[in-house]
């Protein structure tokens, strides 16, 4: 038996600092996105009693633990390829396979899904509010195309390829295009906020009635919309913990993934610092901002207005589409140059899982390939631009494949792949992070977070905090009337296993076919990969 890496080097270089991964972070938390989710979701009357600040706070202490157990782990090992170097380090290569083959799975999936939110969520909304302000039903038109399954699957394709091309150039190039596109969509962001800030329910409901009678012909179109729902019309109902907890599955749809630096370790100038401060710092900072925004936004239109415009099916009051909170800002002002720039910096937070995710496949599958789990071929690195041009291909046209299920098929609109990367993944990774200080001592104490609490390691009690809080979102998913996967809609939920044992499948007969060549895979881990 021999054993050897695939090559000496990755062929990665380090290329973003700690403002770089700060962005990244935020941007694959997606604090906009968050909050459109939220509002367009949890006050339908699906969770009654629920309390939006509560769900955000708690679901911020659950995974905030999953958020420096990743840090520490890429302080520890920098190296690209997230959970799979870690756990396969700390436990076996069966379970870091598993861990990094499940979450790469729906990496594929959710290169499509954000693809799609360009023209569902953002183009068709800035188009709608321009329509509104110039006057113009062609412009309007146009937007209602861009929430046709067409439409987004078109404007999706074309978002993919453009960020196939950016990476194909390199990291730099996209880490340059994140921060200026960051400064946009913040700025936007905070403006939006005053303008919401700036009105109360008395107020915005007249707005909100002008805005969209351009779309439903009717003066009073909330009226309509009461009227529609009858007896089912949202009233906030007294606090309730449980249905609260159930909630957190929408929060945790951004707030769940601070970690996404982690798959681009080995990319990375002063990964400790940067990793530290870049993972449960954009945690923090985008949980504050969810906060803000949604008072702001509640401050505007109240908590039975957004229940009983969530509620409702668009098409029965004639309206064509659910406004999300941006929309419903951009409906309160008159001021062309303000809807414009809102409408401009929501379609820029419309669009950030794509290349993130983009970005962890490849690499994902580059650190497969080093320990001899894929193909040397489709993870080699262009020397000029220090790209795995191959592995760029792969996730594009699979990306794309995806984007156009979700637009067309309604059964994988869910937010289901997320239960998958929290039983799949981030619980393997919190088992990784408990052992992790024992069954690699040495590598443990040589890490600049060899840090102890009366004797015990701090990366080992954040594990047990982790997978404490990974099971209760996963119980919260389960519970979920609105996730897709509860035992009430199976369908999903059987996708996800099979997902998850596909990984099985896939490392044993991997290491079958390589160990007839005369190869024994599992000698590679006893270190982290070359950089």
């Amino acid at each position: 038996m021999t054993v050897n890496f695939a090559r000496k080097a990755t062929g990665l270089v380090r290329q973003a600092g700690a403002k770089d991964v700060f962005v990244y972070n935020v941007n694959f938390i997606n604090i906009a996105i968050g909050v459109a989710f939220m509002f367009l979701f949890m006050p339908n009357g699906s969770y009654p009693g629920v309390n939006i600040y509560v769900s955000v706070i708690l679901c911020t202490l659950f995974v905030l633990p999953t958020s420096l157990v990743y840090a520490m782990f890429a302080s520890a090992m920098p190296r690209s390829g997230g959970e799979y170097v870690y756990v396969s380090r700390a436990t076996t290569p069966l379970f870091g396979f598993v861990a990094s083959w499940n979450y790469t799975i729906w990496c594929f999936f959710y290169i499509g899904v954000p693809a799609a939110f360009l023209g569902k969520y953002g183009i068709s909304a800035l188009f709608r509010e321009l329509g509104v302000s110039f006057g113009s039903p062609a412009m309007t038109t146009w937007g209602n195309w861009f929430n046709t399954p067409l439409g987004t699957a078109l404007t999706g394709t074309a978002l993919i390829i453009a960020f196939a091309t950016v990476f194909i150039y390199g990291v730099s190039l996209y880490m340059r295009i994140q921060n200026l596109l960051f400064i946009i969509a913040s700025i936007g962001l905070a403006i939006t906020a005053v303008v919401l800030l700036s009105h109360t329910p008395s107020s915005s409901l007249a707005d909100f009635n002008h805005y969209v009678s351009t779309f439903t012909g009717k003066p009073n179109t909330y009226g309509t919309i009461t009227a529609a729902l009858g007896k089912n019309a949202i009233i906030a109902a007294p606090f309730n913990l449980k249905q609260t907890l159930v909630s957190m599955t929408w929060p945790f749809t951004v707030l769940g993934f601070s970690i996404a630096s982690a798959y681009i370790g080995g990319e990375i100038k002063g990964a400790n610092r940067s990793q530290m401060i870049g993972m449960p710092g954009s945690l923090l900072y985008s949980a504050v901002w969810l906060l803000i925004i949604s008072f702001v936004t509640l401050h505007a239109f109240g908590f039975d207005f957004l229940g009983n415009l969530a509620a409702v099916d668009p098409t029965k009051v004639n309206l064509g589409f659910t406004p999300t909170f941006s929309e419903l800002a951009a409906a309160l002002t008159h001021n062309v140059w303000l809807v414009l720039i809102i409408g401009v910096s929501f379609a820029l937070w419309t669009y950030t899982w794509l290349p993130i995710y983009i970005l962890t496949a490849t690499r994902n599958i580059l650190a497969w390939a080093l320990d001899g789990l894929a193909p040397g071929k489709i993870a080699e690195v262009n020397e000029s631009t220090h790209s795995p041009l191959i592995a760029i291909m792969v996730s594009a046209v699979l990306g794309t494949g995806f984007l156009w299920l979700y637009a067309y098929d309604s059964a994988f609109s869910t937010i289901s792949g997320f239960f998958g990367q929290v039983c799949g993944t981030f619980i393997l990774t919190s088992i990784g992070a408990i052992v992790f200080p024992y069954t690699q001592n040495d590598m443990f104490e040589a890490s600049p977070v060899a840090w102890r609490i009366v004797g015990v390691p701090l990366l080992s009690i954040l594990g047990v905090l982790s997978l404490l809080g990974m099971l209760v979102i996963a119980w919260a998913f389960l519970n979920d009337p609105q996730s897709g996967i509860s035992f009430v809609q199976p369908f999903m939920l059987y996708v996800n296993i099979g997902v998850f044992l596909s990984g099985f499948v896939y490392f044993f007969a991997t290491k079958f076919l390589q160990a007839r060549n005369g190869v024994d895979i599992g000698l590679a881990f006893a270190e982290i990969p070359p950089e």
